[in-house]
C-alpha cells in the first residue's frame, strides 16, 4: 500500500478546500479495496485506513486559497 499512501500524501500537500481533502481520501479508499480484491479481512484493512484519515487526518492536510504547485515544490527542495 506505499503507493497508496504516498500518492495520498501528496494530494494532502497539495491542499487546498475540505472538497479536495475528501476527493484524496476516497480516492485512497478505493484504491485500496482494488487492491484488497475478494480478500474481507484485507477490505476491512481498507476501510479502517479510511476511516483513519477521514478522522485524523485534518491537521495534516493543507488548506488554502488554491492549490500547491510545481514552484511551491522546487521551493521547497532548494529550487532545484
Amino acid at each position: 500500500m506505499h503507493n497508496f499512501c504516498d500518492h495520498h500524501d501528496f494530494n494532502y500537500w497539495i491542499g487546498c478546500t475540505e472538497k479536495d481533502r475528501e476527493k484524496a481520501d476516497m480516492e485512497f479508499y478505493q484504491a485500496g479495496k482494488r487492491k484488497a480484491g475478494w480478500n474481507p479481512i484485507k477490505q476491512v484493512a481498507a476501510l479502517v485506513y479510511y476511516l483513519a484519515v477521514r478522522t485524523s487526518g485534518a491537521p495534516c492536510f493543507y488548506y488554502a486559497d488554491k492549490e500547491r504547485d510545481w514552484d511551491d515544490l522546487y521551493a521547497m527542495i532548494g529550487g532545484v
